[in-house]
């Protein structure tokens, strides 16, 4: 319904490429706003506070959360494939690269991205 292909021809590494930087780029944004509200004090007492009954940091902190605040922040994860719809191979390959990047930030090691820590 939204444009994502699924047959012929496979995109290009540079249509991968763009497709997932302006992916990365609305999740940051978004993913931010939103963050910074349940951060707030409704938003934290009625949703974040149980993402945070892990004292240390965690991968596994990552997915830990209320049900509602996985429905809230899974919006901005597929609003970029909303805006900008490519192949089934880049929404997949999104969705894998967007889960290793909340697993890591939640690690507790300061990784930049595709670097070795």
């Amino acid at each position: 319904m939204i444009g994502i292909r699924t047959g012929l021809p496979l995109p290009s590494g540079w249509e991968i490429f763009l497709q997932l930087l302006v992916y990365f780029m609305v999740e940051d944004y978004t993913n931010y706003w939103i963050h910074r509200f349940l951060h707030g004090k409704w938003g934290y007492e009625k949703i974040h506070k149980v993402h945070h009954e892990y004292t240390a940091p965690i991968g596994f902190a990552a997915p830990y959360a209320h049900w509602a605040e996985i429905l809230i922040l899974g919006i901005p994860s597929f609003l970029g494939p909303a805006m900008v719809p490519g192949h089934m191979i880049t929404f997949w390959l999104w969705i894998a690269l967007r889960q290793i990047e909340a697993i890591e930030t939640h690690s507790g090691y300061a990784c930049y991205a595709f670097l070795i820590c």
